[in-house]
């Protein structure tokens, strides 16, 4: 892991990464690409319009010797942006993956930041998902694209035996102003505690997934992984030490922001499923690799509850430093 190459580099997880690449021992080089060509400047790091095409980026790999490949800009929420349940970024990521699996290049590890939102929050679910539980789309958009996206980097991985894939499925953030529908609840002055409901839930510290991407980056990790903090909290667990309001288990959707200005508890978009089934996975795959997470669900929510949204992307420049 000498020269990198990190997508979504921009986005509030992507800077919390590019920061700890540029720390890393041995890190020569890290780029950013962006699907956009952009004027912002990160210390460190430059900044790139993504290419078009996939031959087009194969040949930007080439020129600039990447070995590493980090895409956090396959799903939106997992990025630590505020459209959490945007669909994934099935054609970026088939256009990464279509230039990183080509003959001849220096590409030997690829890693996926993807989402455990693939594992349906139902009343079917195991109590922990592990890697090889196949997951059932549940109809929801974000769920099929980020399977399709998935699919592509298994593609890439057959074709390329040299290249090493690791999808990463990050269970919902927090710290560092990254949030997610469970967040969103649990940050409210009154918090919702859905009525006949107490349902498992996990999430993921920032500083958690920024060491996990790097670790499987520089152990060149294969395959699938659950990515969680460590442990479960049943929902009644994290509302301990707030106020709560017992709610209906159904989603506030367009009435959301008003009622959060208004200050009445409700389930925020994209929360009903999770506060009535829950969602939890099983990490010890991960685990077992030799990467272990710092904080625990209690730290997590915590951290939930006393932190607001991050803002911005990056510091606007009129000009980058040269490479």
């Amino acid at each position: 892991m000498e020269r990198i190459l990190v997508t979504g580099a921009t986005t509030p997880l992507g800077r919390h990464l590019v920061r700890r690449l540029i720390r890393e021992p041995g890190v020569q080089y890290v780029v950013g690409a962006e699907p956009r060509a952009s004027t912002e400047w990160i210390e460190g790091l430059e900044l790139i319009e993504f290419p078009s095409d996939a031959r087009e980026l194969a040949d930007l790999l080439r020129d600039e010797a990447t070995d590493t490949i980090l895409h956090c800009g396959m799903a939106p929420g997992r990025s630590g942006g505020r459209a959490w349940a945007r669909a994934a970024d099935v054609v970026g990521t088939m256009r990464l993956c279509a230039a990183a699996a080509q003959s001849g290049l220096p590409v030997r590890s690829l890693v996926l930041a993807s989402d455990t939102s693939v594992y349906p929050a139902a009343p079917y679910a195991p109590l922990r998902w592990r890697e090889t539980d196949a997951p059932v789309p549940d109809g929801t958009e974000p769920a099929a694209s980020l399977l399709e996206a998935e699919d592509y980097a298994r593609d890439a991985a057959a074709r390329a035996p040299h290249l090493n894939v690791a999808i990463l499925r990050l269970a919902e953030l927090t710290g560092a102003g990254l949030r997610g529908p469970l967040s969103d609840a649990l940050a409210q002055p009154l918090r919702p505690a859905p009525i006949g409901y107490d349902p498992a839930v996990q999430w993921l510290h920032a500083d958690d997934a920024v060491d996990a991407l790097a670790f499987a980056a520089r152990l060149e990790l294969a395959g699938v992984y659950n990515v969680a903090s460590a442990g479960v909290l049943r929902w009644r667990e994290a509302l301990a030490g707030g106020s709560s309001v017992p709610v209906l288990p159904v989603e506030a959707g367009f009435a959301g922001p008003w009622l959060r200005r208004l200050g009445v508890p409700h389930v925020p978009a994209g929360a009903g499923s999770l506060l009535r089934f829950g969602r939890a996975v099983d990490t010890a795959k991960l685990c077992d690799a030799g990467w272990t997470p710092k904080a625990d669900q209690r730290a997590c929510a915590a951290a939930a509850s006393s932190e607001a949204p991050e803002q911005g992307t990056a510091t606007s420049r009129a000009a980058r430093p040269g490479r």
